[in-house]
């Protein structure tokens, strides 16, 4: 197939249209992070040969093949699938002919082709360029995209059933892990050719799958032995523990060892469909491999491997500023799996090719790594698999043939790492021990670490603790990672920058108030990026969320940010693109934070998260007024939680006779119907399960006999608090608390009882709790005192006021008198009005009820979702067109706001289109012009010929942007100044079309024109 006919295929889905991620066999950017991978698809006389490949984000996401006699074979076809599969890059394969084009998947390989012809090929159709970008390709065939079908996960099973394999013949699981790693090395050395038929009979050694079948002990050792002598490095253990780690082996685990050298799937006992092949490992299986070897207590280790497109970013956000990468020391004090200084290390000789304009030697490799990379671990075999990886990216891309020969004159040796550059153990290995070298003598210029997560129990002291007592540094909940942050400026030299991978909850949790003081006095943060909605997608087992964070030391002689200082804040949300590897965010998602707002309240992490700044000042503003805390410290009013069963610091529990004379809520049982309780949920007190309580305090025992609202820990699953008025006389354990008023405010109780599971209290909530924004769905007392509540007699119409509580009291008391099988349909029937009462209450204006309302019905439920199929929430479906115009009306208003308090006139003319349903990656653009008319004017327009108009005028005039970076793909969402006009183009989610979108975009349009009058 001649060019002219893939440019014909390419022009029609729009690929040409992005050039920048379009790579041809003679258009290859050494910098490219995968410039090798790239390469290797595009070689002409390669394996795979392919014409193309796209790139989304900087991640190869679809390769281009031309039908021909290979192509045209089932066999050959799924062979060069296969091999494409090895990569872990690349999603889709399209192979096209002049009339004709079939679209496969990688990572599925029992999938039929979907074939298209050539009329059917356009810019918006299904396998275009807009297609894979959105997204909506995945949406579409979610089965092509199956993780447990890729390489590393093929992999990583069958090498956790030869560990256990391994450690019941009687060895260690470290050792277990050496062994697979040897064997891992052995093969890629085999895969690869350097271990070839010409080294095996000079040296006269064997291959190692036909030495495991024939159990020949003897003869892997001399091959062990042989390759040690030629390669050196820190997985080849010499002397008798090699003798001992082979020879302790049983025939029925030589069984197993040749069934994974021969690539089956161990954990079916099957052949795999495909095979993996060690020459294109890449480099996130290490840190796979990493993570399967950690011992089942990863809570209490802290330690979770980093996904590959995470470390990527880390990589890019260290490397960004630097002015000359090659001169550059770079150190992780918890460096695991050592993916975080592999792909730096592989970014290193990727700028050094680049530079040169050619490949670096094998010795210059060496030299490179010896000079630049430098980690510390716990555990010893951890800094053992950095090693192996390290080493892979050495022998990456060299000439088989070369390395051979250089072998053969001595000159291929790895270099030792494990007790140089790396330094392993209890005690070497240890960050804060005194005798840690980079920390002494300070030569580390990047200090990038994904650092172990844990907050150990009371009876454990880790040597974190000790640094922290004898360094007068203040760590919430004794969180390690908090003390690798403030170490690591001691390992810095004075220009040094950080970036860390941490728990969201270091910088956002209430407890870290002091920690983000102390860290701004020391460090000037440059950026966080805050992935608390993709917490399961991200780190499955995690229990936190994560956070990127990229500082400089701060000058000795400055303790507190300065005035102007800014943090850049980016709050990416969770998007189908991690289906391909890579971490979008979008503008809308950014935000500028004062740093010293920030060193005052770290509530704004959590409230620029889902919120923007009308968010801040509307929660502000009614805190002003008074919160539920305040209400509480009134005279006979109080909260509390209810009584422990047990309690670990009590010695002496005391008769729950008290309880006796009391009905019991029970936490698991709890039942409502909005804020009434459900009668039947109270049960008789159970005194022969719990004869004996931990404590009983009087002031709680009369919260059990006075009216009160009653709510649990949980929340529902759709984020309410689970809370209830109630004047029933019953105790309850720990896993529910109260608020309790004289009974002279049932009234108010009442009131205060439905503003918790309100709408209102979720977007409160979700706004100001970090609990139910980033963890789990529990709210805790703090959190409710915290919430916006002014009384009735401090309002500022206590007479209105007080008519509000009484017509909602009656209301919800009227409901509470009817049989409870009527009150799921009573209050259902009610529930608007008493909204509408409570927004009345706190004086909320029409735009903020709307705020609230798409926060309830688009945001909350979309929240954190599981998986990626998961994603099909009203947050990322298709904006219907009155919420369309409901947001270019609330554009219109912010913008003329911000006219008026400019001192214009005039009024803004706003034109909405976007793609018609059905077109793939569907985008909206708004088109603002000034108008002399009083009134603003409003119009939408459902067109796809209108859309492309709009960016052909803007790309002719070369006005579209590229992405940034190379794995944090910034999508639409951009604005654009052509002629009198400023155009607005976003995706055409839900999510980018709500009244919080267009009070933001309202804001960042007024900054763009004010910067554009100041050029």
């Amino acid at each position: 197939m001649k060019t002219a006919a893939l440019d014909d295929w390419l022009d029609a889905w729009g690929y040409l249209q992005d050039a920048g991620n379009l790579h041809r066999p003679d258009k290859i950017s050494r910098n490219h992070p995968y410039a090798r991978e790239i390469q290797d698809l595009l070689d002409p006389d390669g394996d795979i040969q392919a014409r193309a490949v796209f790139d989304v984000g900087g991640v190869p996401t679809v390769c281009f093949l031309a039908k021909d006699r290979r192509t045209d074979k089932a066999a050959i076809l799924n062979g060069i699938r296969e091999r494409i599969w090895n990569q872990s890059l690349i999603s889709i394969v399209l192979v096209v002919d002049w009339d004709t084009a079939c679209a496969l998947p990688v990572s599925t390989p029992a999938v039929e082709a979907v074939v298209l012809t050539r009329q059917e090929a356009g810019v918006l159709t299904p396998f275009s360029s807009a297609d894979v970008q959105s997204g909506t390709v995945f949406a579409d065939r979610p089965e092509w995209f199956s993780t447990e079908n890729r390489v590393d996960q093929v992999l990583l099973r069958s090498l956790k059933v030869m560990v256990d394999v391994l450690q019941k013949q009687g060895l260690t699981k470290t050792d277990a892990q050496l062994l697979m790693a040897q064997v891992m090395f052995v093969s890629y050395l085999e895969h690869r050719g350097i271990i070839g038929d010409q080294y095996r009979s000079d040296h006269q050694v064997g291959q190692l799958s036909a030495l495991v079948e024939s159990k020949n002990l003897a003869g892997i050792i001399k091959l062990l032995r042989q390759l040690k002598k030629d390669f050196n490095g820190d997985l080849l253990e010499p002397g008798e523990r090699l003798d001992q780690f082979w020879s302790s082996l049983v025939p029925a685990t030589f069984e197993s060892l040749l069934g994974f050298l021969r690539r089956d799937d161990l954990e079916s006992g099957q052949r795999s469909l495909w095979h993996y092949d060690f020459r294109f490992i890449p480099v996130e299986l290490i840190s796979g491999i990493y993570e399967s070897f950690l011992s089942e207590n990863k809570r209490e280790v802290g330690a979770f491997y980093t996904p590959r497109h995470l470390a990527m970013l880390a990589v890019d956000l260290a490397f960004q500023d630097s002015t000359d990468l090659l001169n550059e020391s770079i150190y992780d004090g918890a460096c695991g799996s050592g993916i975080l200084l592999t792909t730096a290390f592989r970014r290193l000789i990727g700028h050094a090719q680049g530079r040169r304009g050619g490949p670096l030697s094998f010795s210059e490799r060496v030299e490179l790594l010896e000079r630049s990379i430098f980690g510390s671990d716990l555990n010893l075999s951890a800094c053992r698999v950095t090693a192996f990886s390290l080493y892979l990216s050495v022998l990456e891309g060299l000439a088989p043939a070369d390395l051979a020969a250089l072998a053969a004159e001595g000159k291929a040796k790895l270099p030792r790492l494990v007790g140089k550059n790396l330094r392993g153990g209890e005690i070497d290995g240890d960050f804060f021990d005194k005798s840690n070298p980079r920390a002494s003598r300070p030569s580390c210029t990047i200090f990038l670490s994904n650092p172990p997560w844990v907050e150990p129990p009371k009876t454990v002291n880790l040597s974190s603790d000790t640094w922290a007592c004898t360094n007068g540094v203040d760590l919430p909940r004794r969180q390690t990672a908090a003390a690798f942050v403030f170490r690591a400026k001691d390992c810095l030299v004075p220009t040094g920058r950080v970036c860390f991978i941490l728990p969201v909850s270091l910088l956002a949790a209430p407890s870290s108030k002091t920690f983000v003081r102390d860290l701004l006095a020391r460090y000037r943060v440059e950026k966080l990026i805050n992935f608390g909605d993709i917490r399961k997608l991200l780190f499955f087992s995690a229990r936190q969320p994560t956070l990127v964070m990229v500082a400089t030391s701060r000058p000795a002689d400055q303790f507190t940010p300065a005035r102007n200082e800014k943090i850049d804040y980016w709050a990416p949300k969770a998007d189908v693109s991690l289906a391909f590897g890579r971490l979008t965010i979008h503008d809308a998602d950014r935000s500028d934070i004062r740093a010293q707002s920030l060193s005052y309240s770290n509530e704004l992490l959590t409230t620029l998260f889902w919120g923007n700044s009308h968010d801040v000042a509307m929660i502000g503003q009614q805190r002003l007024k008074g919160t539920l805390g305040v209400l509480l410290k009134r005279e006979d009013w109080s909260s509390m939680k209810g009584f422990h069963v047990q309690d670990s610091s009590v010695e002496k529990p005391v008769s729950s006779a008290p309880l006796a004379g009391l009905d019991f809520l029970d936490a698991k049982s709890f039942s409502s119907f909005g804020s009434i309780l459900t009668p039947e949920t109270i049960k008789p007190f159970p005194s022969e399960k719990w004869p004996t309580v931990a404590r009983i305090s009087l002031a709680m025992l009369k919260a059990c006999q006075v009216p009160k609202v009653v709510f649990t820990d949980g929340m529902d699953p759709d984020r309410r608090v689970c809370a209830a008025y109630s004047s029933a006389r019953f105790c309850f354990t720990s896993s529910m608390g109260v608020l309790t008023a004289p009974a002279s405010e049932a009234k108010l109780l009442r009131f205060i009882a439905f503003y918790l599971q309100s709408d209102l209290a979720r977007y409160f909530l979700l706004m100001t709790a970090y609990q139910v924004a980033f963890e789990r769905e529990r709210v805790s007392l703090s959190d409710l005192k915290a919430l916006p509540f002014v009384a009735p007699d401090k309002h500022r119409d206590p007479k209105h006021a007080t008519a509000i509580i009484e017509k909602l009291a009656y209301l919800l008391s009227a409901i509470e008198a009817m049989p409870s099988i009527l009150h799921e349909n009573l209050y259902a029937g009610k529930r608007q009005e008493a909204e509408s009462l409570l927004a009345d209450y706190f004086e909320l204006t029409p735009l903020q009820c709307a705020r609230i309302q798409e926060i309830s019905s688009l945001v909350i439920n979309s929240v954190q979702p599981g998986t990626i199929s998961g994603l099909n929430t009203a947050l990322h479906r298709r904006p219907t067109k009155e919420e369309v115009r409901q947001y270019g009306v609330t554009l219109c208003y912010e913008l003329r706001e911000w006219q008026k308090a400019s001192g214009g006139i005039g009024s803004v003319e706003s034109e909405l289109v976007f793609n018609a349903s059905g077109a793939r990656g569907p985008i909206g653009v708004v088109r603002m012009t000034p108008s002399a008319d009083a009134r603003s004017q409003v119009e939408t327009a459902e067109s796809n010929l209108a859309v492309k108009a709009l960016l052909d005028e803007l790309r002719d005039n070369d006005l579209l942007p590229a992405s940034w970076g190379e794995s944090l793909y910034v999508m639409g969402d951009i604005i654009i100044r052509h002629g009198n006009s400023i155009y607005l183009l976003k995706p055409f989610i839900s999510r980018f079309w709500m009244t919080g979108s267009a009070q933001r975009d309202a804001e960042r349009i007024v900054r763009y024109a004010r910067g554009m009058e100041n050029k």
